[in-house]
């Protein structure tokens, strides 16, 4: 997906990419002299994205912070290794861990692997994604996870399209397959004001979603804008929306009852 108002486009490439932060920067040309490509030719060490090959030797050799490369690349075991080092966390707190991206399944078969190993020791495992993948990929995870974060943005296939790129097709089709097959979700709603804020955009997901117990309940995410200073130093342009109001909230909170969702969820699951 390429949503409009998307808080991670560092995760757009499944691969490093080169972050600039101007604020940091001294301006001592030290970068462009190590560079191999001449990729810093614009005024205050703008990077040319298509030129740069992501080799870090100017991250070497900046002495200020201005330059890092956004992204490392782990085995599964070593991961597991370091996700192992938090688990008398996860078990004090009945936590665990969550897979997310971007988008994680864009890397299914990695996710997989890691999702399998966690469950052999014993942590809880939750997979954040937007569901625009082959349903193939979500079956490389779903033997292994307890929890789905299932985003969906809106319900309006047009308005879909227009902000994020993609019908939302796909993504609903998958939601249903999942939920058919008993898998626990709980449905995640970013919420964007003038977008998809809507009373209506609320009541067809509640009706999207009726008579599936296994949805643990909605969850809407006020919008916020941390993605743009992240994009504005990889060199990608991004419009800036407006987060609704806290009564507005209220008001679609109220709509969506979470408390309810749950109450109704659990009782599902009993009868069944």
């Amino acid at each position: 997906l390429r949503c409009a108002w998307c808080h991670n486009p560092e995760s757009y490439l499944g691969e490093k990419q080169m972050r600039y932060q101007p604020g940091k920067c001294v301006e001592c040309h030290r970068c462009e002299r190590v560079c191999p490509k001449g990729v810093y030719v614009e005024k205050k060490r703008r990077i040319n994205a298509e030129k740069c090959i992501r080799c870090g030797a100017c991250v070497e050799e900046c002495l200020y912070g201005a330059l890092d490369l956004v992204g490392q690349e782990y085995g599964v075991e070593e991961l597991v290794q370091i996700l192992l080092r938090d688990k008398p966390y996860y078990d004090n707190s009945g936590g665990g861990v969550t897979l997310s991206g971007g988008e994680v399944l864009m890397q299914s078969s990695f996710a997989g692997e890691l999702a399998k190993r966690l469950k052999e020791e014993g942590i809880h495992v939750a997979v954040d994604t937007a569901g625009n993948v082959p349903f193939s990929c979500l079956e490389n995870v779903i033997p292994y996870t307890d929890l789905f974060l299932y985003d969906i943005k809106m319900m309006d296939r047009d308005l879909h399209k227009k902000y994020t790129g993609v019908s939302n097709d796909l993504i609903l089709e998958n939601a249903k397959k999942l939920l058919d097959l008993g898998v626990n979700m709980e449905i995640r709603v970013p919420v964007i004001q003038g977008i998809n804020d809507t009373e209506e955009n609320m009541r067809k997901m509640l009706a999207w979603i009726q008579g599936y117990g296994n949805v643990t309940g909605i969850r809407l995410l006020p919008y916020h804008d941390l993605g743009m200073d992240k994009a504005e130093s990889m060199g990608i342009r991004m419009r800036r929306f407006t987060a609704p109001s806290g009564e507005r909230m209220r008001m679609l909170e109220t709509i969506i009852d979470l408390r309810d969702s749950k109450r109704e969820g659990g009782q599902k699951d009993a009868e069944k």
